[in-house]
């Protein structure tokens, strides 16, 4: 992959007020560390210049370069980064200065045309430090610059074409930071006589709750006293209301977890209680979605596997869907779509650059377009036409596990909805069926609580090459499993419908290969021992996942046993990490959120 099809997420933090900023700052960086990085830098006004610190690794290896009580600023920015445009070293690393030293500027995104932007720079004499398309900001920033701060902003991103969350200090004017957002995160807390900055409400959740969610076009300036937010398009200033946060401080934290997975793992009873809880917007999506020919579910990574279920779960009730890669669906799918669909997105973060991609080409062509979301405010839930949220809480770890038990709860409480309203359920089997889901938190504890899982990894550590099988609503199950071992343990694994053993895996099967099957209990039970037995007969290890499994789950009905059935999966994953000596909240090469392409 190009270093230009970037899959991650940076981080960017950013602190106006009357504390220590370069203490406040390594903090916040500190919180955003699970989005995936090469290096780091913070940027800080000292007097009548602008103080930079970056290196190529870790924050703390930044922050052992300086010492933040020397630093006697109030204002600044941070950044992590991973390489885009330039190699992950010092000198490309954020913020980046003007060459006047007068401007910093530290983003996220991609200036898809920096590269003509950079040349017309060079033609006037320009002379660039690194081989980023950040730098251009700076430049821009400076040439723009006649004693008006927000004029000069203005014509810079009136010059940009791409997606950026941009931060920018001015030495001409220390009590400020410019802000912009077009298609990259970017939010602001608010607290008395402090204002804070950041791509993710965990940077500044321990001193704030209170946040406004930038919208596409906006841009402004921040000081201690609030924030003043203008549209690129009008010029005009623009309001966007504060909300308060619910999330806990302490939810960011690992609360006495080796490590955020296995504590995000153990709050999945909750992510399951959590998505129970908008029914109203859950039978509002069902009513609309009934009315559509056809149901697409759109989604990326784990995501994906969430709406594959749903598409099993309608179909259980003999109500056809699809789901698709929201990669794919954009540049294919889409010419099939017209107002007769309906698209339900699934996204964690409500960031991913495919997901928004193709929901805002569903929306050109006429459909409705629902999403379930994690996080509140997002880009994702601005642009649908109705939106349920899991509210699982922040999910730390690179590797998704209780975020992906919210989504497939409420997706089985809106299939089951979508049901009722079609008449391809009876009320009684509704009834039933929500009882029955309802339920599901406290089955899920009955998993996490006999857990015997670390001792059936151990068997497996030093093992390479896993499948993972399961058949009609459990293929998913399949597929999410092996993601999860694979993105943490760095084995091969791979998931297949069982049925599709002959088909090829056979002949990989022998000694040493072990292979997770998912266990159905119903019809298909009997078809799924005979895959059984076509692995032992090779020599391949067979680890029985489910009802009367080796990882034990308890009976429920089928259409809602995927639910219950990830959970020893990605505490397998999750062992099998750490039995290797891994950090299973930050795989290589990883990271939390894709929002650009």
């Amino acid at each position: 992959m190009s270093s230009f099809l970037i899959r991650n997420m940076c981080g960017i933090a950013g602190y106006a007020g009357q504390k220590n900023a370069a203490d406040i700052l390594f903090d916040m960086l500190a919180r955003l560390e699970y989005r995936g990085y090469d290096s780091a830098g913070i940027a800080c006004v000292v007097g009548d210049s602008i103080v930079i610190s970056k290196e190529k690794g870790k924050v703390s290896e930044v922050r052992k370069k300086i010492n933040p009580e020397k630093i006697k600023s109030h204002v600044g920015v941070a950044h992590t980064r991973w390489a885009t445009h330039g190699g992950p070293n010092q000198v490309n690393a954020h913020p980046h200065a003007s060459p006047d030293k007068m401007f910093v500027v530290a983003h996220n995104g991609i200036i898809e045309n920096y590269a003509e932007i950079k040349s017309e720079l060079k033609e006037a004499g320009a002379v660039f430090a690194s081989e980023t398309d950040t730098e251009v900001v700076a430049h821009l920033l400076q040439r723009n610059y006649d004693g008006d701060l927000i004029e000069a902003f203005k014509k810079t991103l009136h010059k940009l074409r791409g997606s950026y969350a941009l931060t920018a200090l001015s030495a001409r004017h220390p009590d400020r930071i410019l802000i912009a957002r077009n298609e990259s995160p970017l939010l602001i807390g608010l607290a008395e006589g402090e204002t804070y900055i950041a791509s993710d409400a965990p940077a500044f959740l321990p001193y704030t709750k209170k946040a406004v969610f930038l919208s596409d076009g906006d841009y402004g300036v921040v000081t201690k006293d609030g924030v003043t937010l203008y549209s690129i398009k009008s010029g005009r200033t623009v309001k966007r209301p504060a909300e308060v946060l619910t999330w806990d401080v302490g939810a960011a934290e690992k609360g006495g977890y080796h490590h955020f997975m296995l504590k995000e793992i153990n709050e999945e009873p909750e992510a399951a209680r959590n998505a129970l809880t908008e029914p109203k917007e859950i039978s509002a999506i069902a009513k609309k979605i009934a009315g559509k020919k056809r149901v697409y579910f759109v989604a990326c990574g784990t995501a994906y596997h969430a709406g594959l279920y749903a598409k099993y779960a309608l179909e259980h009730f003999g109500i056809p869907s699809e789901a698709v890669v929201a990669s794919e669906f954009r540049y294919s799918t889409l010419s099939t779509v017209d107002a007769e669909c309906g698209v339900i997105a699934v996204s964690q973060s409500g960031e991913t650059a495919d997901t928004l991609a193709a929901v805002k080409g569903a929306k050109k062509k006429g459909a409705y377009v629902a999403s379930v979301v994690n996080v509140v405010g997002s880009s994702l839930a601005r642009e649908s036409n109705d939106v349920a949220y899991t509210r699982s809480g922040p999910e730390i770890a690179v590797a998704s596990t209780k975020a992906y038990i919210g989504q497939t709860t409420l997706l089985a409480a809106l299939s089951l909805e979508i049901a009722l309203e079609k008449n391809a359920v009876s009320k009684s089997d509704y009834e039933r069926f929500m009882a029955e889901l309802e339920k599901i938190p406290e089955t899920i504890k009955i998993v996490l609580d006999a857990n015997k899982v670390e001792e059936e990894a151990e068997k497996h550590a030093t093992k390479t090459t896993f499948f993972f099988i399961g058949r009609r609503q459990n293929y998913p199950t399949a597929l999410e499993g092996a993601l999860k071992l694979k993105e943490i343990s760095y084995v091969h694994a791979e998931g297949y419908p069982a049925g599709e053993l002959k088909h090829g895996p056979l002949a990989l099967l022998e000694p040493g290969v072990v292979v997770m099957t998912v266990l159905s209990a119903d019809e298909l039970a009997p078809k799924l021992a005979s895959n059984i037995e076509e692995v032992r007969s090779r020599g391949a290890s067979v680890v029985k996942v489910g009802y009367g499994g080796d990882l034990k789950t308890p009976q429920v009905s089928p259409v809602l046993a995927p639910i219950v059935n990830i959970v020893p999966l990605h505490l397998f994953a999750y062992y099998m990490s750490t039995l290797k000596g891994l950090d299973p909240d930050k795989p290589r090469n990883l990271a939390k959120s894709v929002t650009v392409e």
